[in-house]
């Protein structure tokens, strides 16, 4: 790997040498790399000169094919987070000591540049330890995180090791954080927010600076007039929202200053999120998320090992990423009015087809499935794959769906496709036409051969249109479409039957 501060240095006679670089990333999808460098806590800032010069510098050199963004970070040494990072150190390399290790174990003093820290350990641990290779392992973790002389020292302390540690009382603490990765499209709030989000459902108690992501819903913006400290009497801003990702959601608060609140003002539902905060007991007595760094971000692709129902792993790539459609435009912009009953306005609902190479679901196979998610009354997001099935697409299927063989020869499995589906949808309501007797015969089939189970409440439209007061010849899509004044264009694609069967539903559930 190229040293790029030896390069930097080599240029500039050791300019730069206080400098130390802390990561590099590269986002593919808008074709921008981020060159992230350390410099010390004595040094006020970086000045607007030098800025542009390792900029320029580094793009006459690395000639990407795409922008470059370098950015500079103030090695803090602040002692809480030198602390935390040790912690962290444990919690990787060093499972078994941890449950010797709390926070009052770890002191750090420092004098500018030089960190002085004295870990105590028990003398029964003590024992089991390499002391050197213990403090020269520390020193290099931290050496990646700060810029700084760290003096280290193992210490025995005075207490006595309990003659029995009970299981459960090691394995909350020894578990490894589980973590996922997003790709930064944007800071609003607050700069470097690292490392890798965790999950919220991992998330049950009261704990301080905490990393989460997800889709934003019931975002609301509200105000107070502060009555005590230098801002007594005048308004302050704040957002209320839930944040929610596969597993669970949370509550969260966010106290926005002025200059980040139209970007707040911009956001819609979905909008996926990057945030740095603290869990604690709200006003409502439940577990809140009190947000100070917040993000725009995206789901990075992810590799997920499934095991099938003949116990044969599977390697899931993400193949299918959804797509934001443009928002309705409200017909009153002073009013908003209700137009939906309570079904449609308060509940998400996925509304999917596919297209399949015939009718039996043990024997024929998915080639397209489409589908859209309606929230608030409004249909927001479009998911739509071809899928390549094992054997050839019969000729007449051809001819009714016009999906040909050469359409799907480079298509996703169809495992890769329903993996990407169930994520998606996950705690929605399911709905489709005709999709109890057909579609979701063949979804199920593919989900259990991965052992995944579609507990989803299902709505079958074709159900709701029979129970409904519309009046038809008979109870084909195309017939209730024409007979409700919407319309189908190309029949027989899953995302243009999909799209049309929402319509369907949200027709049929509209206030009298």
């Amino acid at each position: 790997m190229i040293d790029l501060i030896e390069k930097l240095n080599y240029k500039f006679n050791n300019k730069y040498s206080y400098l130390k670089l802390l990561n590099v990333e590269y986002d593919k999808d808008i074709s921008q790399c981020v060159i992230t460098f350390l410099y010390p806590c004595t040094i006020k800032e970086i000045s607007e000169e030098s800025r542009n010069e390792i900029n320029l510098f580094f793009q006459e050199f690395l000639s990407l094919n795409g922008s470059l963004k370098v950015k500079f970070k103030k090695s803090f040494l602040d002692e809480k987070l030198i602390v935390n990072e040790i912690v962290e150190f444990f919690k990787i390399y060093k499972k078994g000591l941890l449950p010797y290790i709390t926070l009052d174990n770890i002191k750090s003093e420092n004098n500018e540049l030089n960190v002085n820290i004295k870990i105590f350990l028990n003398q029964d641990v003590l024992s089991l330890v390499d002391d050197y290779e213990l403090r020269t392992q520390i020193k290099s973790y931290l050496d990646k995180y700060f810029i700084a002389d760290f003096n280290i020292e193992i210490i025995e302390n005075e207490e006595t090791l309990p003659d029995t540690i009970e299981v459960d009382d090691i394995l909350p603490i020894a578990t490894k954080t589980k973590r996922y990765d997003v790709n930064i499209i944007k800071y609003i709030a607050g700069k470097e927010i690292v490392p890798k989000p965790e999950f919220i459902e991992e998330n049950k108690h009261p704990k301080e600076s905490v990393i989460l992501a997800g889709y934003l819903s019931n975002l609301q913006k509200k105000s107070f007039i502060a009555k005590k400290g230098k801002k007594a009497g005048t308004e302050r801003i704040f957002y209320t929202f839930t944040l929610r990702d596969k597993g669970a959601s949370i509550d969260c608060v966010y106290f926005c200053g002025k200059t980040h609140e139209k970007d707040m003002d911009n956001l819609e539902d979905l909008t996926f999120f990057l945030c740095v905060g603290d869990l604690k007991i709200g006003l409502n007595g439940k577990l809140t998320y009190y947000i100070r760094k917040v993000a725009l971000a995206s789901l990075a692709e992810q590799e997920i090992i499934i095991k099938n129902n003949l116990n044969e792993p599977h390697v899931h790539k993400r193949v299918v990423f959804p797509e934001r459609l443009q928002r309705q435009a409200q017909a009153n912009l002073f009013e908003e009015k209700q137009i939906y009953n309570d079904f449609i306005s308060k509940n998400s609902i996925v509304v999917f087809d596919i297209e399949t190479t015939g009718l039996d679901p043990e024997n024929c196979e998915i080639t397209e499935l489409g589908a859209v998610k309606i929230q608030n009354g409004v249909i927001i997001e479009k998911f739509e794959s071809f899928a390549k099935p094992k054997n050839p697409i019969p000729i007449e299927v051809q001819e009714l769906t016009h999906i040909t063989d050469e359409m799907v020869a480079t298509a996703p499995s169809i495992e890769d496709v329903i993996q990407d589906f169930y994520d998606w949808s996950k705690d929605c309501i399911i709905s489709g036409y005709n999709i109890v007797s057909f579609d979701m015969k063949f979804v199920k089939k593919v989900a259990n051969n991965l052992g995944l189970k579609f507990n989803n409440d299902i709505i079958d439209t074709m159900i709701v249109v029979r129970q409904s007061s519309l009046r038809v010849g008979n109870f084909k899509l195309g017939t209730v479409v024409k007979a409700l004044g919407l319309t189908l264009n190309d029949a027989h694609r899953a995302y243009n039957d999909a799209y049309a069967t929402a319509q369907v539903l949200m027709a049929l559930n509209k206030l009298k």
